[in-house]
């Protein structure tokens, strides 16, 4: 089937659910490496990676202690330790805590938690081919799980609360606006407002149950419910962008389109970033970090783009480069071409580069070689994942056995399916 191919096929739920345990495997492998920008201090604490680990309690690019939370609604719990104090010097970096150092091996990160929560709603709410998704009763959901007190010995399913340390700006800021009283509608922010964050790929992991929930629908319907999904937490070009032309390439996929042509077909409708890796990890170096980026050279920085596709950009960089790191690099590379920071229009394009060159011979590789490469592992390697299983199916994907509580998954991933 070609990667053209929409309308009248059929969609192979296997493929669907493919996507959905792809993201959180995606998720999982990419969870302990999450955030070191610099491979060689990755490898120090992990070696070489081969699989889904547990994390260690610290680590050595931690930044949590710079973060803070202003808000009255307690979203931090027993984590807020860690935001108030956890001060280092570059003699006590030891002390410094892993972003995810709470969680167990195979358990998943708070966004790949919350697509969780979207795939529970989903499959009550649409239960027997219904279409009751609400937007306000989902949001009140989400509310009420940041709210819940972890319990980690008796939720290892993370159904109560994810139990993670580290909450992304997006989070803070929303619960920030929620402790105000504001409308919950309204809590979310906007790229132009905000420098960092909100136009993260996280977004995009986020709408990937809509996506799943609604694929039989219209393309250009599937890509309104996903927009409207998104823009509960994140109001952004860049992931609506993104967005737009993830759902084509899974639908495709989930109707049979092979995974190369299928990403040619994406690849086409794309730009490449026209900041290297390397220039905007020098930007942040140089301006203390990117909220002192003045807001125009920020904005700049994420929407200008090379006069060429991304088709071409990818082919040739499969064709020329040897060592990922030069693809897809940050610290230790004087020439990345790509950054592995979260922004979509640098993190998908590394999940292109990454789908095109292992993920039709080798889909165990493009997870672990996401995971390697380090920066934005996670949500990265989320829709990696959802590619991956979209092309594949969910008996072809490997580390499936190592989720944590892969029961439970298990129904929620099948109740999800079933709305189809």
């Amino acid at each position: 089937m070609s990667a053209a191919s929409n309308g009248s096929s059929s969609i192979d739920k296997n493929r669907v659910a493919g996507s959905l345990y792809g993201l959180l495997v995606g998720d999982a492998i990419g969870m302990p490496v999450h955030w070191f920008y610099s491979p060689q201090e990755m490898r120090a604490d992990y070696g070489e990676i081969n699989g889904m680990t547990a994390p260690k309690k610290t680590h050595a690019e931690s930044v949590v202690q710079g973060m803070s939370y202003a808000g009255t609604v307690d979203i931090l719990h027993d984590k807020a330790q860690y935001y108030a104090g956890n001060q280092t010097t570059e003699e006590g970096k030891e002390e410094q805590v892993h972003y995810h150092g709470s969680l167990e091996k195979g358990q998943n990160t708070v966004n790949a938690c919350i697509a969780r929560l979207a795939m529970r709603y989903i499959g009550e709410s649409n239960a027997g081919h219904k279409d009751l998704y609400d937007p306000d009763e989902f949001q009140e959901r989400f509310v009420e799980y940041m709210k819940t007190k972890p319990d980690p010995t008796n939720d290892k399913g993370q159904l109560k609360n994810h139990n993670d340390i580290y909450l992304d700006i997006y989070i803070r800021q929303f619960f920030e606006m929620v402790s105000k009283g504001t409308k919950l509608r309204d809590c979310a922010q906007y790229q132009r407002d905000v420098r960092i964050h909100h136009r993260a790929l996280d977004a995009v992991v986020m709408s990937i149950p809509i996506i799943a929930a609604y694929a039989n629908e219209p393309e250009a319907w599937v890509v309104g419910r996903a927009v409207e999904h998104h823009m509960l937490t994140h109001r952004s070009v860049t992931v609506t962008a993104t967005v737009s032309v993830l759902v084509p390439l899974l639908l495709s996929l989930w109707k049979g389109a092979e995974l190369k042509p299928a990403l040619d077909a994406a690849m086409e409708k794309l730009r490449p970033p026209k900041i290297t890796g390397r220039e905007l990890r020098d930007s942040y170096v140089d301006g203390g970090g990117p909220y002192n980026i003045p807001k125009q050279e920020k904005w700049k920085q994420h929407m200008e783009l090379r006069n060429e596709s991304t088709k071409d950009f990818i082919h040739s960089l499969v064709a020329t480069v040897q060592d990922d790191e030069d693809a897809l690099g940050w610290g230790d590379k004087e020439n990345s071409r790509l950054a592995v920071a979260c922004d979509c229009e640098q993190a998908f394009t590394g999940v292109l580069y990454l789908a095109y060159k292992y993920g039709t011979d080798d889909p165990k590789k493009a997870f672990l070689q996401n995971a390697r490469l380090g920066g934005h592992t996670t949500s990265r390697g989320s829709v990696l994942g959802a590619i991956l299983g979209a092309a594949h199916g969910a008996e072809a994907l490997p580390f499936l056995d190592d989720l944590c509580a892969k029961d439970t998954i298990d129904s929620e991933i099948s109740a999800l399916v079933a709305t189809i």
